[in-house]
């Protein structure tokens, strides 16, 4: 009797049927759609968003997973073999700690790898047949053109976009980035061909044959070279594997399909290409338009230049282990100085703003995982071409047409890379990722996958594992996100002058964010506000290890030469002027190096930077403020009182004009009220002690 009621609770907590197999495929399907159109627009930056919802996706997804494996009994995972040289990656990521100045970035940044690769695994072992292999195709496309569509609507100024205006610096879409559009779409362009190529209702194929064309219109409106030039090389990729493998029977039989997707494209080409005479005809272009994209390409060019020599400084100081991971962006300001103090830095003499990427992912790699690094991508670019190949042998024309597209989508995304940074932008990588694990999936075989089978308390251990570090990674993500909202939040008080508000938020923020990094940068300028100036200068410091920016810089010497620091404060004035700031930055930054000069050495030598400074800025009035305080401590009243009339003169202008524009209260935002406000008060502060000071001159028509 005990033994049969045993038996009879053990069924009534038994697990109850759900076909968690399927739910975790549509639960993919889900995410692949979301992914791309997401759009928080509290969040600080447009990736952030999507990185904080594929990673509690991805968690999600992988609990799933594991509860199928449960339902089952035993957890059956097939991983592809370029798993190998990606846990080869992760181990060189943290090896990169040795040098890393910031730990917590590296983790947060290999957590984000692991997330990915673990989508991989999942597409992978998720996708059972060439339905779900069309449904995932198909949600993609549906949902890039979406993306797209939203950005048209903003370039033709039907939508809003970041300049409030129509043209091509409108077109950020959900992306954030009119480049980062081109790209995500271009990767799709040649994998979504399979859905015109099978077998299925003509209505679908025309479908799937306008979005194709519609998303390689975009691609061209963008005019990114890179894009193009890649889709280009992953063409001819194209023809030579089907020289080689000879897909044949598909093509012959979706022929008809793909002459009129080429003849769609061809239309869609004198539509998207700038120099179409179609193009000017349906208003998508222009003379001036053109001109404008061939100077930014040419500068974009010089820019990436100089990123990658940049991130070669990184890799020979540190050529092992590199500077760490997700550290490019921290090292930036260090070693673009150090370059520009060799012979070839000196050909860079004009501004470029600091980096976060280093505008190509191989150079990237070298510097922040340096050369262990170097050899893992290696080793999975090569893993990947021989896995390829082999599935590519193992299957029948109908799959290896399936194949060879899916391969140009991921060469599309490997040559561009060399030119931007697909990698680190989370819709571009889940196009990587997704088509990866549908070349691995059990659709086109069981070539180059290693099999492994969780039974027993092995199984057990695991699920438990997922569920746990799911969880807690989804409340880590959650928990960063609130943080930043909280800091826009913050900056927007701090617009506003409620600097009060402001500190709250931030230090709200500050205790939710793991890894903080402009919070507090943006905590130490409203502690300035408000007279707290020993806690704004420790926010500061801790600023050049988590946020190094110019400003950081620029604020810090100051903050130092109040506090009497003088040495330091010229350490850091030197070390910003080193880096070739932005000419604002430049220009203030002389202005503090002068009167640090002034006062710890030579005020002879001060006052010659000065005059300097004033030949090169003739409209910067707190120059001439400094120059008369100068030249009033050494007795010169008339050229005191010059440079304090000339500094009046030029406050009341452009106080004049800054007020007119706060006024124009319809083309104000928030940001440049704060700007304009805190001008309009800085303004007149000094005109205030100009004043005092003519006043306290002697009469120059005294004896």
């Amino acid at each position: 009797m005990a033994k049969r009621g045993r038996k009879k609770r053990r069924a009534a907590i038994a697990f109850p049927h759900v076909p968690f197999e399927r739910v975790l495929f549509y639960g993919i399907a889900f995410l692949v759609f979301t992914l791309p159109v997401f759009l928080w627009p509290s969040v600080s930056e447009y990736g952030y968003g999507k990185t904080v919802v594929a990673l509690v996706g991805i968690s999600l997804l992988a609990i799933l997973w594991g509860l199928s494996a449960w339902q089952q009994g035993s957890w059956r995972i097939r991983l592809p073999w370029v798993t190998i040289p990606i846990l080869g990656l992760v181990v060189a990521s943290l090896l990169s700690l040795v040098a890393a100045t910031n730990g917590r970035v590296v983790v947060q940044s290999l957590v984000v790898v692991l997330y990915f690769a673990l989508l991989f695994l999942i597409v992978a072992n998720a996708v059972r047949d060439r339905r779900d292999v069309d449904l995932l195709l198909a949600v993609l496309l549906i949902s890039a053109s979406l993306a797209a569509l939203y950005g048209l609507l903003q370039y033709l100024g039907i939508m809003r976009g970041p300049t409030g205006r129509p043209g091509l610096e409108s077109l950020i879409s959900t992306m954030g980035n009119r480049n980062y559009v081109g790209g995500f779409l271009s990767y799709l362009l040649l994998p979504a061909v399979v859905l015109v190529v099978r077998p299925r209702p003509r209505w679908l194929r025309w479908l799937s044959i306008l979005l194709i064309a519609f998303c390689f219109t975009i691609v061209l409106l963008v005019k990114q070279s890179g894009t193009v030039v890649s889709l280009l090389l992953s063409g001819a990729v194209l023809l030579v594997g089907c020289v080689i493998f000879r897909p044949v029977e598909p093509i012959r039989r979706g022929r008809v399909w793909l002459m009129i997707l080429l003849g769609v494209l061809a239309v869609a080409f004198l539509v998207g290409s700038p120099s179409s005479p179609l193009n000017s005809v349906v208003g998508l272009s222009s003379e001036g338009q053109s001109v404008l994209a061939a100077w930014w390409e040419r500068n974009a060019g010089r820019v990436r230049g100089w990123d990658w020599w940049v991130g070669w400084e990184m890799f020979l100081d540190r050529p092992w282990t590199g500077v760490g991971l997700g550290h490019y962006k921290l090292d930036f300001l260090e070693y673009k100085a150090r370059f520009l103090a060799t012979p070839r830095g000196e050909a860079y003499d004009f501004f470029i703003a600091r980096a976060a990427q280093a505008h190509n992912e191989y150079v990237q790699v070298l510097a922040e995982l340096g050369i262990l690094g170097a050899l893992a991508l290696l080793s999975f670019v090569a893993v990947l071409a021989a896995s390829l190949w082999k599935r590519l042998r193992a299957n029948d024309e109908t799959n290896r047409l399936d194949l060879l597209l899916f391969t140009c989508g991921i060469g599309v995304f490997l040559a561009h890379a060399f030119v931007s940074f697909p990698a680190h932008l989370p819709s571009s990588a889940l196009v990587l990722v997704l088509l990866g694990g549908l070349i691995f999936s059990r659709t086109y075989g069981e070539s180059a996958v290693i099999p492994i089978r969780l039974s027993g308390w092995r199984l057990k251990v695991s699920v438990a594992a997922v569920a746990v570090v799911g969880t807690v990674v989804s409340v880590v993500a959650v928990r960063d996100m609130k943080a930043d909202v909280l800091m826009n939040e913050g900056i927007r008080h701090a617009h506003l002058g409620q600097f009060h508000t402001a500190e709250s938020l931030f230090e709200r923020s500050l205790e939710l964010d793991f890894a903080p990094h402009q919070t507090y940068y943006h905590l130490a300028v409203v502690q300035i506000e408000r007279g707290d100036f020993e806690q704004a200068r420790t926010n500061l410091e801790r600023c050049l290890t988590r946020f190094v920016d110019e400003a950081v810089y620029l604020n810090y010497a100051n903050l130092l030469a109040s506090l009497r620091q003088f040495d330091r404060a010229r350490e850091a004035i030197d070390f910003l002027l080193s880096t070739h700031p932005q000419r604002q930055i430049a220009m203030r930054a002389r202005y503090v190096q002068a009167l640090l000069v002034a006062q710890t050495e030579d005020p002879r030598e001060g006052i010659q930077l000065l005059e300097e400074l004033v030949a090169d800025e003739p409209a910067f009035e707190t120059a001439y403020i400094g120059l008369g305080s100068l030249y009033e401590a050494r007795g010169m009243t008339t050229n005191a009182r010059k440079a304090y009339e000339r500094a009046l003169t030029i406050i009341e202008r452009t106080l004049a004009r800054a007020e007119a524009k706060l006024a124009d209260t319809t083309t104000v935002t928030i940001e440049k009220y704060g700007q304009l406000r805190s001008e309009i008060e800085q303004l007149r502060q000094s005109r205030t002690t100009v004043l005092g000071r003519l006043a306290a001159l002697p009469d120059p028509a005294s004896p």
